[in-house]
């Protein structure tokens, strides 16, 4: 591993003995990362608004860097590197986003910050891959469909035509992601502004609401089949996840998904995600109110006719008849599944938990 020594991070970055401990803990695990991601790691030092500092720098131990030259000791810059400076300045993970390095090449950054005890960014991790190839496809099919759509003759005939829309409509799903977080980190930013719980928590849910829809489009953009149809296990568990970061503070709550595979249309599937983490997120903002914890599980059924989804959990219970007067996420959820879904929704709620479960059908 190349890195910077302790003399020239107090020099160039003004890091406090303290912070420097945590960053060294950190570079401690990047061959292990590295390892694991078969990739080029990164760790930067933000120092100023629009430039941080290559600190350290694991190569992958698989197949061979990206990087001729050693880069520990250069500047990362926002204008290149745009994912390391809104991880730094948001305080959220910031995925597959494209990125300039230092040679001059075009990689695919993730970027995820790493705090100090005080709750402050004083680095970030960077995992980068290399896309230069899929750039050039990109090119050929951008040309293939500017060409197809001037119905100028080409070789190949309709496989390059499909292949050229197939690319731009991937494009536009990652585009859409990326828009989608982008939007959620500055909700996740401006919960962390905020002094008072209750506009915390406001925030919070809204982020869960985007991260949501965002999942959709991150599916359709990375998934190898059609571009039009979601997979339902991988939405329950992209869903698990971003769901997962809203734990209150201080609860020990675990999150279970179980669900069997089907195809979803995008429409649909968003409809289930947007009413799914509602559900969850209710479940674990005021379900366990007075208890350490407990466990909230969802599950997915399909069906020949219907698909049914079901959110449980061991909590302290409501009254379905007056919650909705007050909670904007359950009025969403009976609006979602009505209108957009054509389903039905039960609601059972008591003293050892609620279950809540509603059917769609499948076409």
């Amino acid at each position: 591993m190349e890195n910077l020594s302790d003399e020239l991070l107090f020099r160039h970055t003004g890091i406090s003995p303290e912070d420097l401990a945590t960053l060294r803990a950190v570079e401690r695990q990047l061959p292990l990362i590295a390892a694991l991601e078969n990739a080029d790691i990164f760790l930067d030092i933000p120092v100023e608004e629009d430039t941080a500092l290559v600190a350290a720098h694991e190569r992958p131990s698989e197949r061979m860097s990206m990087y001729e030259k050693r880069i520990v000791g250069e500047y990362a810059y926002r204008e290149n590197e745009p994912a390391v400076f809104h991880a730094a300045h948001m305080g959220v993970p910031v995925c597959d986003i494209k990125a300039l390095t230092q040679e001059r090449r075009t990689v695919r950054q993730n970027a995820a910050p790493v705090f100090n005890d005080a709750g402050r960014v004083i680095a970030v991790l960077i995992r980068e891959k290399d896309i230069s190839g899929d750039l050039a496809k990109e090119r050929k099919y951008e040309e293939l469909a500017k060409a197809a759509g001037e119905n100028v003759p080409m070789y190949g005939g309709v496989r390059e035509q499909e292949d050229a829309g197939s690319t731009a409509l991937r494009e536009m799903h990652h585009r859409i992601k990326n828009s989608l977080q982008l939007i959620a980190s500055m909700l996740n930013l401006a919960a962390r502004t905020k002094d008072d719980p209750e506009t915390r928590a406001v925030l919070k849910e809204s982020v869960a609401r985007v991260l949501s829809i965002a999942s959709i489009h991150d599916i359709l953009c990375n998934g190898k089949g059609a571009l039009t149809n979601v997979s339902a296990t991988a939405l329950f568990e992209q869903l698990r996840r971003n769901l997962a970061a809203l734990t209150p503070p201080g609860k020990h709550i675990v999150l279970t998904v179980s669900a069997e595979d089907a195809a979803l249309d995008a429409d649909t599937a968003t409809a289930v995600a947007v009413v799914v983490t509602e559900l969850v997120t209710n479940a674990l903002l005021h379900a366990f109110e007075g208890r350490d914890g407990g466990t909230v599980s969802v599950g997915f059924t399909k069906g020949l006719l219907y698909h049914t989804v079901r959110v449980t959990d061991d909590g302290t219970g409501f009254e379905p008849e007056t919650a909705g007067q007050e909670r904007l996420g359950l009025n969403i959820v009976r609006s979602t599944i009505h209108d957009k879904l054509k389903g039905r929704m039960h609601i059972v709620s008591g003293p050892n938990g609620t279950k809540v479960s509603f059917d769609f059908k499948t076409e």
